[in-house]
């Protein structure tokens, strides 16, 4: 197994990427930490681990506030005496903003205050937390979560304009550009890091946007809202969204396998990228 003897943890990992990417990790062997907000989709996935054969610490908590982000490393190296591996799956599409200031800007600036806090400052932080345990063991695999609507041609499919606004584009971008930087940093101390750009998976989030879609838009009224999102992949709604080259859906799986290939030695000298994960929706 790649990552036999390896520890990790895996941020929001209670459903959908998250909890895809934390299995796929347990399967190739390595003990593994998973944290979600809500404490029953956290010990409910850390069973699943367990069941592999493999140990899991659950950590319930909010990882956009810094005293919890500690808590998660401090929990981690008490439990297992060391980290190897962090993968920052935290992040979120909502509209709904935090109490919005008063002012004539005041919504704008609490939905920008919201996406940074739970898309960028999140990530930011966790990995300015175990960073200096990479640094002194003398290495460690870091993989921050994006999307490919934090790429820079993503501008170019309507429809995610109306389904996540621009503040959450220019935050994923922002983890690209984070993920470079850190690479930078950290590579004289043998620290990988990377970041995996999923495209359209049919999680929670486009299983409402799906029923969403059928419901509001009057072209697409009737039809099954699973039916409508395998179109997207097979091309059948061009002016909504740029057909994948491969004509079919991408999944939790894909997303895990493609984490586990950045996370193994196999890419002991691949730092600094980001890789989407889509199909060929997107060109860069």
């Amino acid at each position: 197994m790649k990552l036999e003897g390896k520890v990790a943890i895996v941020t929001a990992a209670g459903r959908g990427l998250g909890r895809g990417i934390a299995l796929a990790i347990a399967g190739e062997g390595a003990d593994v930490v998973v944290n979600s907000y809500r404490k029953e989709t956290t010990e409910a996935v850390a069973d699943e681990i367990k069941a592999m054969g493999r140990r899991c610490l659950a950590i319930p908590a909010d990882i956009t506030r810094p005293e919890k982000i500690l808590q998660v490393v401090e929990e981690t190296i008490n439990t297992f005496g060391r980290i190897d591996i962090l993968v920052n799956n935290v992040g979120s599409g909502s509209r709904t903003p935090k109490e919005p200031d008063s002012g004539p800007l005041g919504e704008i600036a609490a939905l920008w205050d919201t996406m940074y806090e739970q898309n960028l400052r999140a990530t930011v932080l966790m990995c300015e937390a175990v960073a200096p345990h990479f640094i002194e063991k003398g290495g460690g695999k870091i993989v921050n979560i994006g999307s490919i609507a934090g790429r820079s041609n993503a501008s170019l499919i309507p429809v995610l304009e109306n389904i996540a606004p621009p503040s959450y584009h220019s935050m994923k971008a922002g983890i690209s550009s984070y993920t470079q930087t850190l690479a930078e940093r950290l590579g004289p101390y043998n620290v990988n890091v990377n970041c995996v750009c999923p495209g359209i998976v049919y999680t929670e989030p486009w299983q409402r946007n799906s029923k969403r879609m059928v419901s509001t838009i009057s072209e697409f009224k009737g039809q099954d809202s699973r039916e409508w999102f395998l179109g997207i992949s097979q091309g059948k709604h061009p002016h909504w969204f740029r057909p994948t080259p491969m004509k079919r859906e991408q999944t939790v799986e894909d997303i895990g396998r493609a984490v586990v290939f950045l996370i193994s030695e196999e890419s002991q000298n691949i730092t600094g990228q980001a890789l989407n994960v889509d199909g060929g929706m997107i060109k860069s």
